[in-house]
């Protein structure tokens, strides 16, 4: 009685390749792989900045017409004495905290020991129901003594077009450049913004976050865009194999295992 002979090559790896998948998988596995690691370099930076801030934070402050701009002074803790421009005031449009939109006032101060000026953000105040109505800004006069950190935005952050500039106050910009109100006012301003904290005079709600997403959701993005990246590799090997073949044949002769 004869018997059934194992086809050549039966039992054994073999590689059929179809050719959309594989030229899907080598368009779609590179970009996910390197999104993981943008996702991952973007987890450092903002642990860079986080560590950075909590260094500078808890230094004494220093009086601000003592600064030297020409350093390195992002969170730098600074107390500054003078007198707000009240008749200036900019709003910095689509700030929104716990998911109620908003602005963050922006005055200019100068220094009483010095002619130099700054932009002091005094923090956030909820939007109006109607946007053609303004919330109040109320004025502060006279000498006052402010307490803060300086501030510079790390880069530019995405805008919904160009700012348009009124010819009445108070201005409502996206973007914040300290150069370009410095033209417009017609006076120096330092490069870096003061942000308020809590104790100074002048103050709406402040509490910086210091970034908008902490490092480690940009390490849980990170291992979505790796799951995704081994995914769509398995999906190569079995779509261009007789991989499922053949564990589904050992399963057979295997059953117990």
């Amino acid at each position: 009685m004869g018997y059934p002979t194992q086809q050549a090559g039966e039992g054994r790896f073999q590689w059929h390749p179809h050719r959309r998948i594989l030229v899907f998988v080598a368009l779609f596995l590179p970009l996910t792989i390197s999104l993981g690691f943008w996702q991952l370099d973007r987890a450092a930076e903002k642990q860079v900045l986080l560590d950075e801030s909590g260094t500078r934070q808890q230094a004494a402050p220093v009086l601000l017409e003592a600064v030297d701009f020409a350093a390195s002074n992002q969170y730098r803790p600074v107390l500054a004495t003078g007198s707000f421009d009240n008749a200036h005031h900019i709003l910095l449009d689509n700030r929104v905290r716990r998911g109620q939109p908003g602005y963050e006032v922006i005055t200019p101060f100068q220094l009483s020991a010095t002619d130099r000026w700054i932009l002091v953000n005094r923090g956030w105040v909820a939007a109006t129901a109607s946007r053609d109505e303004l919330p109040q800004i109320a004025d502060v006069t006279g000498q006052v003594t402010l307490q803060g950190h300086l501030y510079a935005s790390p880069g530019k952050p995405f805008t919904l077009g160009e700012d348009q500039w009124r010819d009445t106050w108070p201005q409502i910009v996206q973007n914040l450049d300290p150069a370009l109100v410095s033209g417009k006012l017609g006076v120096e301003l330092t490069p870096l913004t003061l942000r308020l904290n809590e104790v100074s005079p002048a103050g709406y709600q402040v509490g910086w976050e210091v970034v908008n997403v902490q490092p480690q959701k940009h390490v849980a993005y990170a291992v979505q865009w790796f799951a995704l990246a081994g995914a769509l590799a398995i999906l190569a090997l079995f779509a261009n194999s007789n991989l499922s073949a053949l564990i589904g044949r050992n399963r057979r002769i295997n059953p117990d295992d």
